[in-house]
């Protein structure tokens, strides 16, 4: 199976809303957020490139998953951290390696230019935290908290 790992286009905006739709599908999140709020991810990678970076997975030629991550300072380690928004692959796909490839990619991608990679898990996604622990993330013992406004 050939894994491909590429920047959106904007021809990817239909794929990625389907996949987007089930990224955010309970219990995996909170809350549903509404569709301009899915796609404004897709839609910033394009708006501000050096923030934000979306790639499309694809297994022969079909999409898989996708994954956002945008670019941020971060005191703690002196530079550049890259977080992971998002990271998606599609049921039939999942154990084939993507999410390793991924991290690879991301690795050779982003080489002298950051410092960490940082990505939120929630408890019950036992699958990814396995796969983020085989890889070397550590877990980090901060309660986040946000205010969300129009500033």
């Amino acid at each position: 199976m050939n894994i491909e790992i590429r920047s959106f286009c904007s021809g990817d905006k239909a794929v990625f809303s389907d996949m987007v739709k089930k990224f955010y599908a309970p219990p995996a999140v909170l809350h549903f957020p509404s569709e301009n709020v899915m796609m404004s991810s897709f839609d910033a990678a394009f708006e501000i490139p050096e923030l934000v970076k979306g790639y499309i997975f694809e297994c022969d030629g079909t999409p898989a998953g996708y994954g956002i991550v945008s670019m941020k300072f971060e005191t703690e380690v002196g530079g550049m951290a890259a977080w992971i928004e998002e990271l998606f692959v599609e049921e039939e796909f999942r154990g084939l390696g993507i999410g390793s490839r991924f991290f690879e990619f991301l690795q050779k991608e982003l080489k002298g230019k950051i410092k960490r990679i940082r990505l939120e898990v929630g408890d019950e996604n036992d699958g990814a935290k396995r796969l983020y622990s085989r890889l070397g993330f550590e877990p980090l013992d901060y309660r986040q908290m946000v205010i969300d406004k129009d500033f």
